[in-house]
């Protein structure tokens, strides 16, 4: 799945776009996804990092900092960047992630050690897991999966069914077209490259990855292949 706008970008009360926050403070966990984001937009908007200050902010601690009035935007992902537009009246969301489809991919990722030892049972997680999506795209699964998925973060059915319109859970079908090597964010391939060298740039780690030898979509080409 990728992540579908519950990364956000929020503004503080008065602050109504990206360009608005040329020379101000944004709270952003540097490092993180999120500072991903915020690059993206600024360099959608003619802008970049030296245009703003970065106030390095725990990701969990969003709502109270831009609550604090210390910064003119906050980057966050949920439940994070709801509380914070809940919690200060007059924010708003100035740019997500569904403004730049696949910048933030979910994975399954395992050990070379475990797929060499244990292909068939990884198979049936994968098997599995696109059931599961199966399940989800079933209007008349609606009701009980919230009620699943809610419990397991401890919020309400209600709550949990805002934080699902964020996230593009996608079916085999729509998996294989992603995993097809191309640059940009459509494929994962070219995503992660771009993320990798976000990664390296910002000194999370010193060497780029090998993108190619890091993601497998045999597991779901078979999957595919067997449902035939």
């Amino acid at each position: 799945d990728y992540s579908n706008g519950n990364d956000k970008i929020v503004g503080a009360p008065g602050i109504g776009s990206i360009r608005e926050l040329k020379g101000r403070k944004i709270g952003v966990e540097i490092g993180c996804l999120s500072h991903m984001l915020l690059m993206n937009a600024l360099a959608k908007n003619g802008m970049t990092e030296k245009d703003v200050t970065l106030v390095n902010m725990p990701t969990h601690q969003a709502a109270q900092t831009l609550a604090s009035g210390d910064v003119a935007a906050i980057v966050a992902w949920q439940p994070n960047s709801g509380a914070a537009l809940e919690l200060v009246k007059g924010s708003r969301e100035l740019y997500t992630s569904a403004d730049e489809p696949g910048i933030i991919y979910d994975t399954l990722a395992v050990s070379a050690e475990s797929l060499l030892k244990h292909r068939a049972e990884w198979s049936k997680v994968v098997a599995a897991w696109y059931d599961v999506i199966d399940y989800l795209n079933d209007p008349a699964n609606r009701d009980e999966a919230m009620k699943i998925l809610a419990a397991r973060v401890g919020v309400t059915p209600e709550k949990y069914a805002t934080y699902m319109k964020g996230t593009r859970f996608l079916t085999a079908g729509e998996a294989m077209k992603i995993f097809r090597k191309a640059d940009g964010f459509g494929s994962v391939y070219g995503s992660s490259a771009i993320t990798d060298k976000f990664f390296v740039d910002n000194k999370i780690y010193k060497e780029n990855v090998n993108i190619p030898r890091c993601i497998d979509p045999s597991f779901t080409r078979a999957y595919l292949k067997g449902k035939k």
